[in-house]
């Protein structure tokens, strides 16, 4: 190709086949550099001749041509870092190293470019980023930052996302990566941890300690329940058998009173059959028989009669 051109410029004939192919790699230069490319993860912008396109561009190769230009936009995860010295709620600097992971939302990048510029990472977000984590510090102690990291990075990344989320930004992660305070806070810290750690190890005791009193309790309770179950069922026994022996008792007590019933009962049929057969026939039976014993004695007898009922006063031998 350079020994073409060298040849056309120096009027040098060029036979027609070479021409051909000279035009032809020529015209695929300029069209190859009057193209732009955005890669995946990328968004382009088209102005044309000073106007920006309402069209955002998605991945692909593109034809700029004369007075035309494409802005790419990365949206992909991007990240920024400050290390800086920010002050703290006392008046102590500490020095700060984190990090910021963020990305566009793609239908935001022609508001970044009309309001923002392609600078928006420097001038929005970092500016952004350190006004914040100073001011957020100002809300914590130099000891507080050591034992609440988790805090400090959920405030900022939550005060960057209210402030940078109408631009366009999102903000994925805030990242702590390292705090240095002063030497006298470290001893501080140290000494707050090894309390903490004696409190907590308190409280293991004590839970455990409880643990214990509440099985021991639990055991007594159980025992006390078992023996006063115990002694219920062994006087609901005693009941039980008092009782039968009552009603044992009361039952022989019922059968001897109607046996004397019965007996009476017939004492008095016996008595009524005896009453209902001794006649006055009968009763002067009986007193001749007597009479007849009495004259049939060998004694001497001194009878005395109302001629009726003979009675007998006295008797010699």
């Amino acid at each position: 190709m350079k020994t073409v051109m060298q040849n056309f410029q120096h009027g040098k004939i060029i036979f027609p086949g070479t021409a051909i192919l000279f035009v032809f790699f020529s015209i695929t230069i300029v069209m190859v550099q009057s193209c732009t490319t955005i890669n995946p993860g990328e968004v382009g912008l088209k102005i044309k001749r000073g106007k920006m396109e309402a069209q955002n561009y998605l991945p692909g190769r593109y034809h700029s041509g004369a007075g035309t230009k494409f802005v790419v936009f990365n949206t992909r995860i991007n990240d920024v870092s400050l290390q800086s010295s920010l002050p703290t709620k006392e008046g102590l600097e500490a020095k700060i190293n984190l990090t910021m992971l963020y990305h566009i939302k793609p239908d935001a990048i022609q508001n970044i470019y009309l309001n923002l510029g392609m600078d928006y990472e420097k001038e929005v977000v970092m500016n952004n980023l350190e006004a914040i984590a100073r001011e957020t510090c100002l809300n914590y102690r130099a000891m507080d930052l050591m034992i609440q990291r988790d805090s400090l990075e959920k405030s900022i990344f939550v005060n960057m996302n209210a402030d940078l989320a109408h631009y366009g930004f999102v903000i994925d992660q805030i990242l702590v990566r390292y705090i240095d305070v002063p030497k006298e806070i470290d001893a501080a810290i140290e000494k707050k941890v090894l309390s903490e750690q004696e409190i907590k190890q308190q409280e293991v005791n004590i839970l455990t300690q409880k643990k214990s009193t509440d099985a021991t309790i639990e055991k007594e309770r159980k025992e006390m329940e078992f023996n006063f179950e115990k002694q219920k069922r062994e006087i609901e026994t005693g009941i039980q058998q008092q009782r039968m022996e009552a009603d044992f008792a009361i039952e022989k007590e019922r059968k001897e009173a109607e046996r004397k019933v019965i007996e009476a009962t017939a004492a008095k049929k016996v008595q009524d059959l005896q009453n209902s057969t001794i006649t006055p026939l009968l009763i002067k039976y009986k007193t001749i028989d007597v009479m007849s014993a009495l004259a049939n004695s060998p004694n001497t007898k001194l009878i005395i009669t109302d001629g009726k009922t003979p009675l007998t006063l006295r008797e010699d031998r």
